[in-house]
């Protein structure tokens, strides 16, 4: 049995950190203009960050592309007849199965936050 050199994965796992280190940190930065009650849930009638384009839509939109790119780099090189012993196969595996992961999980959680405060904001008028 041979051991796998790991040089793609730690090199991934570096370039990973640090771009999603600068996403979530813009992403996160958003929450100073998010409105609070009293017991810290999110007041959809006073904010209305949730309901326009913001930073986290940008960052959303250019992880999917960068995750794009990085699923082609990989099929690139597997067609090109390269196997997971090789570290541009590692890192854009790697790279695609984070980033791919991170897009699905801020979309998602964008929706949710746009659907919440669609209920909360105009449940009032919808029961008029």
């Amino acid at each position: 049995m041979t051991i796998m050199p790991v040089t793609g994965w730690v090199i991934s796992s570096i370039v990973g950190g640090i771009i999603g280190t600068i996403f979530g940190v813009s992403i996160a930065s958003l929450n100073k203009k998010v409105v609070r009650d009293r017991w810290g849930n999110i007041d959809f009638k006073k904010t209305d960050l949730y309901f326009y384009w913001t930073r986290w839509d940008t960052i959303t939109v250019i992880s999917a592309i960068y995750s794009f790119c990085c699923l082609t780099g990989l099929f690139i090189f597997l067609i090109r007849g390269d196997n997971i012993n090789s570290p541009v196969i590692q890192f854009f595996l790697h790279q695609s199965f984070m980033f791919t992961l991170m897009t699905f999980l801020w979309f998602i959680g964008r929706i949710l936050y746009v659907f919440k405060g669609i209920k909360e904001r105009w449940s009032d008028e919808f029961n008029r």
